[in-house]
């Protein structure tokens, strides 16, 4: 007790009701254990004690069923009279047989009686026996699941775990089986692969070979401006693709590379496939010279080598193509895919090109000879020298030959020689440096305009050495070198073509996006997009900031850039002027076929013809065919169509086809003069003319079509060239005998030296206008009547110009076109000068001791008139009779005047004259030209393509040929994608199909390259100094 306080007596009850109960008791816990406490032997714990008891309930149940069994069985048997009541049971020390289950087995004397009662067979009657199905049925059966559970719990509860270790490997090969499955034995002999891909899973569950980040690698504000600079450089459309989804999607470095591995691995893939259409066997072609066979198909013997080149030089006199007969309705009945309407090398490497694809081509051409040769007719019929002789009068100067050889390959591969024998000379010689062209400019390297003017030599060595005569003689500085490598130094000719070489690297995929629709142009790249701004600026303007210092450098530049048009640098495309001065730069020099043009056409015809299609001469083109679509304009649409075209006079709107409402009709085919039609496939086929823009338009397509469909989009902003005259000069004697040159001569007022004044207040120099002031050429009189030709209806949807029209306009203006007509005028007057027998090494050899002149010049008034309308156009007047032949005879007078004061050595050794023409040129190379949108291959009526240089630029050999080759990719259906990505077109498909010489031709032994055309290379070493010295003393000294 304590202190001060009575013990308490304590409670001897038991206080049951404050017990208590724990509210989560454990899940798995043993009946025969205290709650809470906590067994680890589960087995036995908990399992045995169960699973004995269901193995004795289902014993006892098994015992219970039997028994009820058998007494059925003795109650049957009684019943059926077969033993006695006492006989149902069994005696102590009766024998019986037990089964394995322990049930009792009917002895032999029972089955017999069973089977001699009629009633035993009625199974139907008896109680089935117990299901044998009891897992448990003896005594012995729990026995043996006691001595397993017991085993089980001794072998889990040993401290060793063992168990755990037999589990996880049982486990381990069970995921093996699942993962691996027949890779199995090969991830046993190898662990460590194993070791690597859980690591990759690893890394794969924790994200890291997910294609994008958790985060993007910049911010996003970063990104945008990252991406908006790149666009204003003008950065590819896939490069900013790509650019987008690794800063803005967060694409995974890894990723991106694949990306890009799948796409180039497709783009090659596409490459090896052919385009609709091609076959995928290729003709071999033989060369047009080849050896005959007889009737009896025997090859004819073997020529000897005089023989062989006599037959190749008999092969040049003849004229190209198959002449026209009106008679042949082979021509009519036979179907093409393709028909191309022109002449020319463009016309038909065209052809060639899309034979060797897989198409049945037809050319048809205006001229007698499809290589656009002209031969004279007075010689034809007098039988003289000159009769089978070919004048060129277009001329076949190729600039940059190793790129156009690469596009001419192709059509012209045979089973001998991958160029089809053909090949080209350099023009001019190694003692002038290759010199191809000579430029006389009025006022140029002199003091005064009206001065003597010197001509500039143009050659091979490039514009280093042109920089070194700027700065001799025209006052220019010295290209020098510098401890950097730059050869500029202060020459600003030296400088300004470079950036025109600059300006020009981007020519190729601007001509190359013409095959694209309006929407691809963001895929070019920005070297061709300066192109395009190129386009639309004249090029004084570029003149005049780059060379604001020296006129005379200013006037050379502007004669390089434009030499073959009589057109100021006010009104020439800077595009054009970059073109051609860049071609005229070229360290290849100009090159010239060997056997002319008419080699070259006479391989491509052969192409064409054993591709199984026709080329002929002298057909009389009258109009192109179109569908007819069904009418839908009803009377108040026809009433207010004729008011606006009253309105807006005779001249073709500045409208286009996209202002055309509706379905443009599907070319057809073409007419020709004497009725008969020549159709294309319904299916695919195309006319392609590489006639022009406006002989196409204005002179094939049907009046009632143009006012349906409208024109192309930009046609009525165009201006076409001045016609040109062709005056033919047969020479007496060899080039080496006449003292020809190769190079062409040219006079140049479009390029007069400009006068440049000094503003006395401000101190600013003030430019002078280069070359003639050429509006007034612009307005031409039109008071002279219409050629028979010409009388047609000039409109484009929007009404006509008639004779009566023409004439009061000319009747307001007479004082005006007085002052504007246009008059060759000798020594002042625009003129080229070329001789084409001094080009051709094989000419001697060909045709003797004769050479060839052809000069060019613009067409008068007396021959030509210019329409001012919509698009500016001129008419060739019909000159018939004796007043016509006195133009001529005066017109051939004055220019060969003009001929022999320039080539004096020519002097009574023109044999033979004759005047060809008028020709029409093409379009004038103006802005204009260039930005407009429809000057495409492909136009706006379905079936109808444009080819030849009025896609690219005009004069120019080589841009005629890179114009059929766009032609010929539009009529194959390339796309954007083929051209951007896969750098996939129709010379390159060609060169990948195309078999590859394998004949190798031999005389004598030896392996001898097979050519077209046999000609000797002249080798002319330049003289050293001491021989030039004495040549200069011996000159000096004659003088004196």
């Amino acid at each position: 007790m304590r202190m001060g306080r009575p013990t308490k007596k304590r409670s001897t009850r038991s206080n049951k009701s404050k017990e208590t109960v724990n509210p989560n008791p454990p899940k798995f816990s043993s009946p025969t254990l205290i709650v809470g406490q906590i067994s680890s032997n589960v087995i036995q714990s908990i399992l045995a004690p169960a699973l004995t008891d269901l193995a004795i309930t289902s014993v006892e149940e098994y015992a219970d069923a039997l028994m009820v069994y058998e007494q059925a069985m003795v109650q049957q048997k009684l019943a059926d009279g077969f033993i006695d009541e006492d006989d149902g049971e069994l005696e102590e020390g009766e024998e019986v047989e037990l089964d394995l289950d322990g049930n009792i087995v009917a002895s032999s004397n029972d089955d017999e009686a069973d089977a001699a009662s009629p009633t035993t067979n009625n199974k139907t009657n008896m109680m089935p026996p117990p299901s044998t199905n009891h897992l448990f049925t003896t005594q012995n059966d729990i026995d043996e699941l006691s001595t397993l559970l017991t085993d089980t719990s001794a072998h889990f509860s040993t401290p060793a775990n063992t168990y755990k270790i037999h589990a996880n490997a049982a486990k381990f090969e069970r995921l093996l089986d699942e993962k691996y499955g027949k890779f199995r034995p090969f991830i046993e002999a190898h662990p460590q692969v194993e070791v690597v891909l859980k690591n990759i899973q690893r890394k794969y569950a924790m994200g890291q070979f997910s294609p994008l980040r958790k985060e993007t690698p910049v911010s996003k504000t970063t990104a945008i401006m990252v991406l908006f600079m790149m666009h204003r450089n003008n950065v590819r459309l896939e490069a900013l693709v790509l650019m987008a989804t690794f800063c803005l999607v967060g694409l995974q470095p890894w990723a991106l590379v694949t990306l890009v591995a799948l796409g180039k691995w497709e783009m090659e893939r596409r490459k090896g496939r052919r385009v609709l259409g091609m076959p995928r066997k290729m003709v071999v072609c033989e060369p047009y010279y080849a050896r005959e066979e007889n009737n009896n198909g025997e090859e004819i013997k073997e020529e000897s080598e005089e023989e062989e080149r006599a037959k190749k030089y008999a092969l040049l006199t003849q004229p190209v193509g198959t002449k026209f007969n009106p008679a042949d309705l082979s021509l009519r009945d036979d179907e093409y895919d393709v028909l191309l309407l022109g002449s020319g090398v463009e016309t038909l490497y065209t052809a060639a090109l899309l034979s060797r694809a897989g198409r049945k081509v037809c050319v048809l051409s205006p001229m007698e000879d499809v290589s656009e040769c002209v031969a004279m007719e007075k010689q034809k019929q007098e039988g003289g020298r000159f009769a089978k002789v070919p004048f060129d009068v277009k001329g076949a100067n190729v600039a940059h030959l190793s790129k156009q050889q690469q596009l001419l390959a192709p059509a012209l591969s045979t089973t001998t020689d991958t160029q089809g024998g053909i090949r080209f000379a350099r023009i001019g010689s190694g003692s002038d440096g290759y010199a191809h062209s000579i430029l006389s400019v009025p006022g140029l390297g002199t003091d005064a305009i009206s001065g003597e003017t010197i001509p500039v030599i143009i050659n091979a060595e490039g514009p280093l050495a042109l920089a070194e005569y700027c700065s001799t003689c025209l006052g220019d500085g010295y290209p020098g070198t510098d401890l950097d490598g730059n050869d500029n130094g202060n020459s600003t000719s030296l400088g300004y073509i470079k950036a025109c070489r600059q300006i020009n690297a981007g020519s190729g995929d601007y001509y190359l996006s013409k095959l694209f629709a309006s929407g691809s142009d963001k895929l070019k790249s920005s070297e061709s997009n300066v192109y395009q701004q190129a386009t639309l600026r004249p090029a004084s303007a570029f003149l005049n900031k780059c060379l604001p210092l020296n006129a005379h450098i200013r006037c050379l530049m502007s004669a390089l850039g434009m030499c073959n048009e009589n057109l100021s640098p006010d009104h020439t495309s800077m595009a054009a002027h970059v073109t051609h001065l860049c071609a005229m730069m070229n360290e290849e020099g100009m090159a010239y076929p060997v056997g002319g043009p008419r080699a070259l056409c006479h391989a491509l015809t052969s192409v064409v013809e054993q591709c199984g299609g026709r080329v002929v001469s002298g057909a009389p083109l009258q109009e192109l065919l179109f569908e007819k679509l069904p009418a839908v304009d009803d009377k108040e649409s026809v009433k207010k169509k004729k008011t606006k075209e009253e309105k807006e006079g005779g001249d073709i709107a500045p409208s286009s086809a996209e202002g055309a409402s509706g379905p443009k009709p599907r070319c057809i085919g073409v007419r020709l003069q004497n009725g008969c039609e020549i159709a294309v496939s319904e299916t695919d086929g195309a006319v392609v003319s590489t006639l022009g823009f406006i002989p196409t338009f204005l002179h094939l397509v049907p009046a009632d079509v143009r006012t349906a469909h409208g024109v192309p989009p930009g046609l009525p902003a165009i201006s076409e060239r001045r016609p040109l005259m062709k005056i033919l000069v047969g020479l007496k004697g060899t080039a080496d005998e006449l003292s020809l040159t190769g190079a062409d001569w040219y006079r140049l007022p479009n390029a007069t030296l400009p006068r440049d004044e000094l503003d006395a207040l401000t101190g600013q120099v003030k430019f002078g206008t280069i070359g003639v002031d050429d509006a007034s050429s612009l307005v031409g009189s039109g008071s002279e009547e219409l050629g028979e030709d010409e009388t047609m209806e000039i409109t484009a949807g929007r009404g006509k110009r008639s004779k009566a029209s023409a004439a009061t306009a000319s009747s307001s203006t007479t004082a005006e076109k007085k002052t504007s007509r246009s008059k060759f005028t000798a020594g002042a007057s625009w003129m080229k000068v070329s001789f084409p027998s001094a080009k051709d090494p094989s000419w001697s050899d060909c045709h003797g001791s004769v050479s060839t002149c052809v000069v060019t010049i613009e067409a008068d008034d007396d021959f030509v008139r210019m329409f001012d309308t919509k698009p500016q156009i001129y008419s060739i007047l019909n000159n018939k009779g004796t007043a016509a032949s006195g133009d001529m005879e005066r017109m051939s007078g004055r220019v060969v005047k003009d001929l022999l004061e320039t080539f004096p050595q020519l002097e009574d050794k023109i044999e033979c004259i004759q005047i060809c023409g008028p020709y029409r040129s093409g379009l004038t190379q103006n802005p204009a030209r260039f930005a407009i949108k429809g000057n495409k291959p492909e136009m706006p009526y379905p079936g109808l393509f444009i080819g030849g240089a009025d896609l690219t630029v005009g004069d120019s050999a080589s841009g005629a040929i890179v114009g059929g080759w766009l032609a010929a990719n539009a009529v194959m259906g390339y796309s954007f994608l083929d051209h951007l990505y896969l750098k996939k077109n129709i010379t390159s498909d060609l060169k990948q199909f195309i078999e590859e010489p394998s004949m190798a031709t031999e005389r004598n032994g030896v392996i001898v390259e097979d050519l077209a055309v046999p000609f000797k290379e002249k080798v002319i070493e330049k003289k050293s100094d001491e021989e030039d010295a004495n040549t200069n003393t011996a000159e000096s000294s004659k003088e004196e």
